[in-house]
């Protein structure tokens, strides 16, 4: 059995996976850390990587964030293939409105409750659109660690890479108004109708992506 880290979205937990369904895998859930103030992603995503067993085989999977904190894995401990879903590979392809915050930090101001409850208001947005999915997005949410966000926030504003790693596959959605699908470049797979939070939604399409990939990976 290969072994597949899962990394959710900002804030959320492994029930955003809930639908994922990996062949001859060991799921392995990454738990979130807060992190320190002003640690760049790079050096959050390997302190998340101590989380990871790098002695056995293993696969990458990361969403919108968490897919982010995967692209720097990656790059560091070579996993046989990395895949990011409703994510970013580069920092080219993250929202204009972000190149405001990194002149500007108003994003330093706000506190948990602000950015659940912001992001709640948003939630057609991220394609949460059933009232069960509400209700679990806002678990999901209330679980991350205190002083999370701001934190995860400052990491995504300071990114810069430029960088692909190898074995990469990106799994995008056409209709994601997070991370618009027009600012990727080379993307592996589109989905079509795919929003944010397609992972959910769009659980099925994934994984038979997923495990057409696994099939060409021997070792």
């Amino acid at each position: 059995m290969l072994n597949a880290y899962c990394i959710p979205g900002m804030g959320v937990n492994e029930r955003l996976f809930r639908n994922l369904k990996l062949n001859n895998c060991n799921m392995h859930h990454i738990k979130w850390e807060t992190p320190h103030k002003n640690e760049s992603l790079p050096d959050y995503a390997m302190r998340l990587s101590k989380q990871i067993d790098p002695s056995k085989p293993f696969i990458l999977v990361g969403v919108s964030f968490g897919g982010m904190c995967c692209v720097e894995i990656a790059k560091q401990l070579k996993p046989l293939k990395t895949f990011i879903i409703s994510s970013n590979k580069f920092h080219d392809e993250l929202p204009l409105k972000l190149s405001f915050w990194r002149v500007i930090p108003i994003y330093r101001l706000f506190r948990d409750g602000f950015y659940k409850n912001a992001v709640m208001l948003a939630k057609r947005q991220f394609g949460v659109v059933t009232e069960d999915q509400k209700n679990n997005f806002r678990k999901m949410l209330d679980d991350a660690p205190q002083n999370y966000y701001n934190g995860a926030v400052h990491c995504i504003v300071k990114w810069r890479n430029k960088t692909r790693p190898l074995n990469l596959i990106h799994i995008h959605g056409t209709t994601d108004l997070v991370l618009p699908y027009r600012k990727i470049v080379a993307c592996d797979y589109t989905i079509k109708g795919g929003t944010h939070f397609m992972i959910v939604n769009k659980g099925g399409e994934i994984s038979e992506i997923i495990n057409k990939e696994l099939e060409q990976i021997i070792y």
